[in-house]
């Protein structure tokens, strides 16, 4: 058997590094999922101020996310420059999480806007607080280009956990609504059960990494203006997030049309909470399970080739869906199959590429800006979600979609469920595919990589 390089990090620094991948999930997913449905059903919001929420919140992280990178790039502490942070992060969106499901008991459209606005305006702040140290973490790690794909293949397949507490939400909000809770009260109970998984995820991320390796930050004082203009000049840098912001929209109409699609285009109601369920965590452990295997795909047909095609398969195998009704459930499962492998190969590649190029721009430039460049990917991960979720949401009032506050769905025209559908399938798939004509720009290669002899 084939023994472990000593220069290889221990594989339960990989495994302390990728747990805080779960609390991550949570906060990215459940909102992205549940929240439209959320306002549209349970608070009774207008769809166009529900797009709001999101969108405010997530247009903030264009400036919480990079200065939470630039303030961890500078910081200096006992725990490192990124674990504090973390910590904090971590903990403020966790208690958020629970606070947004307790909305003022009103039917002032206005007064709910503003406490929804606001405390996820603030989850959000949190999330950044986390997130962004977090991603930045893998770069500093390791500078063995493989070795970041492993430690980010080991994220990657928390991801999948992550995806699967997600997933389970929905059948915990079913079951309590079986058991005779309120729409609303239903979604309270479920958010003191998963907002205390974000902590305790927190908590493991940052006992897990605490001897984990760390780049001490350089004396050079760049203003953060300067940081983000110098980062402009990083070309590969460039081309990825273009490609990611494009990616992200599309994954943004997914989540927020997801429970809409399932409910409405599919007819199944209520049992929507029980096929997403099953559905994502289909996608969860393929995902986590073709993890081995895009790892040793990357490594001998390279990157971007898997990113590239993962991409494309993807758009391809959710036309299926047009195939699919109440009926037929199975094509729904095989479809989730295909988006677990799929999806999980262009996230592994998007991410492992990032730390490719982070990596680049220290070894160009020799100064500290690994916080600020995976701050503005991270930003261009969140204003691109937010963007498909308002887009889609916007999209729900130009056709017509009727909300309601009983936690029931109302009824909608045939024109609205068709428009659903095609919004769901069509959407995404144009934009994962088109996003390959971005990466075609992409031109790092190992060489490019390699330190000072």
């Amino acid at each position: 058997m084939r023994e472990r390089s000593a220069d290889l990090l221990p594989i339960s620094t990989y495994f302390g590094y990728g747990v805080g991948q779960i609390g991550g999930q949570i906060l990215r997913d459940t909102p992205a999922l549940i929240l439209p449905f959320y306002m549209a059903t349970v608070v009774g919001l207008d769809p166009r101020l529900g797009g709001l929420v999101i969108l405010i919140a997530k247009v903030w992280a264009v400036i919480a996310d990079p200065l939470a990178g630039l303030l961890s790039d500078k910081s200096e502490s006992r725990w490192g420059r990124r674990r504090p942070f973390i910590l904090a992060g971590g903990m403020l969106a966790a208690l958020c999480f629970i606070l947004l499901f307790f909305v003022p008991p009103t039917s002032s459209q206005n007064v709910l806007f503003l406490y929804l606005t606001a405390v996820y305006l603030v989850l959000n702040t949190g999330y950044s607080m986390f997130s962004v140290p977090y991603l930045t973490m893998a770069s500093e790690m390791s500078d063995n280009p493989e070795e970041r794909t492993t430690i980010m293949s080991f994220r990657n397949g928390f991801l999948g956990v992550g995806l699967i507490v997600v997933a389970l939400t929905l059948p915990i909000l079913f079951w309590l609504q079986e058991s005779g809770y309120s729409g609303g009260e239903a979604y309270k109970r479920m958010g003191f059960i998963v907002g205390p998984i974000i902590a305790l995820s927190t908590l493991w991320v940052f006992f897990g990494t605490a001897r984990a390796p760390a780049k001490a930050a350089t004396e050079a004082a760049v203003p953060l203006v300067e940081q983000l203009r110098i980062a402009w000049a990083n070309k590969p840098f460039v081309v990825l997030i273009a490609a990611n912001i494009v990616q992200y929209i599309s994954a943004g109409i997914g989540y927020a049309g997801g429970l809409f699609f399932f409910s409405l285009t599919m007819d199944l109601g209520q049992e929507a909470l029980n096929v997403v369920t099953i559905w994502l965590i289909i996608i969860s452990v393929a995902s986590m399970a073709a993890m081995p295997l895009l790892v040793w795909a990357a490594a001998r047909l390279g990157k971007m080739t898997v990113y590239k095609w993962s991409l494309i398969l993807y758009a391809i195998s959710i036309q299926f869906y047009f195939l699919a009704d109440k009926d037929s459930l199975w094509i729904v499962w095989l479809i989730a199959i295909a988006i677990g492998l799929f999806n999980g190969g262009f996230i592994l590649m998007s991410f492992s590429v990032l730390t490719d190029v982070v990596n680049y721009d220290r070894l160009k430039t020799g100064i500290s800006r690994e916080g600020v460049l995976s701050s503005v990917y991270s930003a261009v991960d969140k204003v691109g979600n937010a963007l498909g979720g308002v887009l889609f949401m916007f999209f729900l009032a130009l056709i017509g979609f009727v909300e309601s506050s009983d936690g029931q769905m109302a009824g909608q025209t045939p024109e609205v469920i068709r428009g659903i559908g095609i919004a769901y399938i069509v959407g995404p798939a144009v934009l994962h595919a088109s996003s390959i004509f971005i990466l075609n720009r992409y031109k790092l290669n190992s060489a490019d990589l390699e330190g000072p002899a």
